[in-house]
């Protein structure tokens, strides 16, 4: 630092106070630069986070659709290759079957010359066109004509029973059913169901109805619910999950419980373990989850074997990669490399077998992370018993994934965008209720207007 001396000692006090000031205005230069440098670290980590073509939501990242120049985005379909229609290689296609015709129409074409060159037409063969007709749908309307028996000591009238409707029901079964059908299977706003029962079927039900309707065939169908409980319970596996609802404004959750052929939902006010726990009780078998602090508590409680989701823990480590680049697309690729070995077991492994596998998973993720979040999901992972990692090679009931569950959710998170959740606590056990049923009917493949009334039949109360 250079020092200035003055000959004049008033002079001499200007050129301090000033040297003073430049030393204070120095500091605070550095001290702006500090921040400058802190600042731009945090973005650098920010961007290696948060890339250009990756969004976050609740935690979780999406893809985002990256605008392309038009240039650009022509060459892109110049240098990709043309996909091949129809299904791809590994998935199996779907198609329209076909049916055979129950009705022969023959037609034909009342003309003797060409209508362009007038010159004269001969006949060149036939020719097979098949097409699916609806034919015009008009309700059956039943009067029943009942004998009343009365009893003259106890004062009673007897009548027998009407095996199509429910008590005090001026609609049949199979028509409760549609209209259920068509408001929580298709998800159909009330007035859109109102008005498809009479534009189709030529019948007249009031928007007021309909939720009476509803409310009749949950409480119908209790008994059915509880048996699909009883079944999960002692199912070898189940799979479990929840979502976010709404009644009345409020928060509350939706829960599923399922198996390959069970399922039922329910609506609570918590998100955490009691909710499985009271639901569940005793019950047997493997539990499958994605790791929800609610489901871990839950496991430390019942005792049972439990099985982690694969495809979140792969998931996470497709997150890291976004995140982190090639340090967390170290991690992904370990993860999937046990897995894909765990899978080729089928479920006939041993515990040695999990071992082994637990053991080269631990040798690919041990590892010096520089990122302290890599290093907490890696550590985090292996603590984790490795039977409840790997339950599903030892066990053929046990599947590695909770997809299961996912999909059981997701009608009911489209149904919820739709209608904004429920109304009452009522209404939510109303469609909890009826929408286990429902799904229950597509797991194992049936009818669910064909087939739900013989259930009804023998577990509710009709006439």
């Amino acid at each position: 630092m250079i020092i200035l001396v003055a000959d004049i000692p008033r002079d001499q006090e200007i050129i301090e106070k000033f040297q003073r000031a430049y030393e204070n205005l120095r500091k605070i230069v550095d001290k702006l630069e500090d921040e400058n440098r802190k600042l731009k670290r945090e973005l650098d980590e920010y961007k290696k986070r948060h890339p250009s073509s990756i969004g976050i939501k609740n935690g979780k990242t999406y893809d985002l659709a990256i605008q392309k120049t038009a240039e650009s985005h022509n060459m892109n379909l110049h240098d990709q290759e043309k996909k091949r229609p129809g299904a791809q290689p590994g998935h199996r296609g779907h198609f329209r079957m076909r049916s055979k015709p129950n009705r022969k129409i023959r037609i034909h074409l009342d003309i003797h010359e060409c209508p362009e060159c007038h010159s004269s037409l001969r006949r060149k063969g036939t020719r097979k066109r098949i097409i699916e007709d609806i034919p015009i749908i008009k309700a059956d309307i039943i009067e029943y004509k009942m004998n009343r028996l009365y009893c003259g000591k106890c004062h009673r009238i007897y009548e027998p029973d009407i095996p199509d409707a429910l008590s005090g029901s001026t609609l049949s079964i199979r028509t409760m059913l549609t209209v259920a059908y068509f408001r929580i299977g298709m998800r159909m706003s009330i007035e859109n169901v109102s008005s498809t029962m009479m534009n189709v079927f030529g019948i007249r039900i009031c928007e007021g109805e309909i939720q009476n309707i509803l409310s009749q065939l949950s409480d119908s169908l209790g008994e059915e619910y509880s048996s699909l409980l009883h079944a999960i319970r002692n199912a070898p596996s189940r799979h479990m999950d929840s979502t976010s609802w709404r009644i009345a404004g409020s928060p509350y959750n939706l829960w599923t419980f399922l198996t390959k052929s069970e399922a039922i939902f329910t609506v609570r006010k918590g998100n955490g373990h009691e909710v499985p726990l009271e639901i569940l009780a005793d019950h047997k078998g493997v539990d499958i989850h994605d790791r929800h602090s609610a489901f871990e508590k839950f496991a430390s409680k019942s005792k049972n074997d439990q099985q982690y989701c694969w495809s979140h823990i792969i998931c996470d480590g497709k997150e890291l990669e976004d995140f982190y680049g090639e340090e967390g697309g170290r991690i992904k690729r370990s993860l999937q490399t046990i897995f894909h070995e765990a899978k080729e077991y089928h479920g006939h492994g041993t515990m040695k077998d999990v071992e082994k596998l637990h053991h080269d998973l631990t040798f690919l993720l041990t590892s010096h992370y520089e990122h302290k979040r890599s290093q907490r999901f890696v550590e985090n992972l292996l603590k984790r018993k490795k039977e409840w990692l790997l339950q599903f090679v030892m066990n053929p009931d046990v599947e590695s994934t909770n997809n299961r569950a996912e999909r059981g959710l997701r009608p009911s998170v489209i149904y919820r965008k739709v209608s904004g959740g429920s109304r009452s606590e009522r209404g939510a056990e109303v469609y909890t209720r009826i929408f286990s049923i429902y799904y229950t009917s597509k797991l194992r493949g049936n009818n669910f207007i064909a087939d739900t009334p013989s259930v009804m039949k023998r577990k509710a109360r009709l006439g």
